[in-house]
């Protein structure tokens, strides 16, 4: 007597079916996964910048409102010192009296530029020799902001236990920010003790070629050189008065 077993199972087709089905999921997953990195990367310097800007804001505003309007350096329509190098700005300062606050451009402190005039380093310390990126520092009578009357250079370097750095120095291997602009300008008052200024800053990724300078925007995806997860640039801009 013959017996007769059916044996059930998946037929070609079903079998790719599945397959093309479980390939289909695990890229989706990939593609979900990588664009939540890219958000999450974009989000964290999104909010560094911010931060950054809104520390940066609350220093000046003490320490402009310590200050006396006649100490502060530059004249009514500009208080920065910018500092050149073959005609191209290499750091600035803003003196005013007990403290100043320098910094060297974006270009320096991603390294293009990494040494030569006008660049201001910090002397001591575990930064010693290293470009300052962002900086408050003790400086009676805004020696930072004149010029030596013999060589008619302004001072280069500052001590390091003068300093207290308000932006993470260059060669952090984090997304490292920089001051692209700074502005202070008297807004009312005179050369005396009451003044108030209007101050302005733009504060971004110190990497140029993921930023589009003439606009202050980062590059757009069609840009070959764009780099959005990584990139931000905001501008400050406030009213301090001072009461030295």
């Amino acid at each position: 007597m013959t017996q007769r077993y059916r044996r059930y199972g998946f037929t070609l087709i079903e079998l790719m079916l599945a397959m093309a089905f479980v390939s289909v999921l695990l890229l989706a997953i990939a593609t979900i996964a990588i664009q939540a990195g890219k958000l999450y990367n974009r989000g964290l310097t999104l909010k560094s910048i911010n931060q950054s800007g809104r520390e940066i804001s609350d220093s000046l505003r003490r320490d402009f409102l310590q200050a006396n309007a006649g100490k502060i350096s530059g004249n009514a329509s500009s208080a920065v010192v910018m500092v050149q190098a073959g005609g191209a700005d290499r750091s600035g300062r803003l003196c005013l009296g007990d403290y100043s606050y320098v910094w060297n451009v974006p270009k320096v402190v991603s390294g293009e530029v990494k040494a030569g005039a006008g660049i201001i380093t910090e002397v001591g310390g575990p930064h010693s020799g290293r470009p300052i990126n962002f900086a408050r520092v003790i400086d009676p009578d805004g020696m930072l902001c004149q010029k030596n009357e013999t060589t008619g250079a302004y001072m280069s370097t500052v001590a390091t236990d003068k300093v207290t750095h308000l932006l993470k120095p260059a060669g952090s291997n984090d997304v490292v920010l920089a001051i692209h602009q700074m502005k202070a300008a008297r807004a009312a008052g005179d050369s005396g003790a009451d003044s108030l200024y209007r101050l302005e800053f733009v504060l971004g990724t110190s990497q140029l070629e993921a930023v589009n300078t003439a606009n202050g925007t980062c590059k757009p995806p069609a840009d070959n050189s764009e780099n959005l997860d990584f990139c931000a640039i905001n501008s400050f801009e406030m009213i301090v008065r001072t009461n030295g």
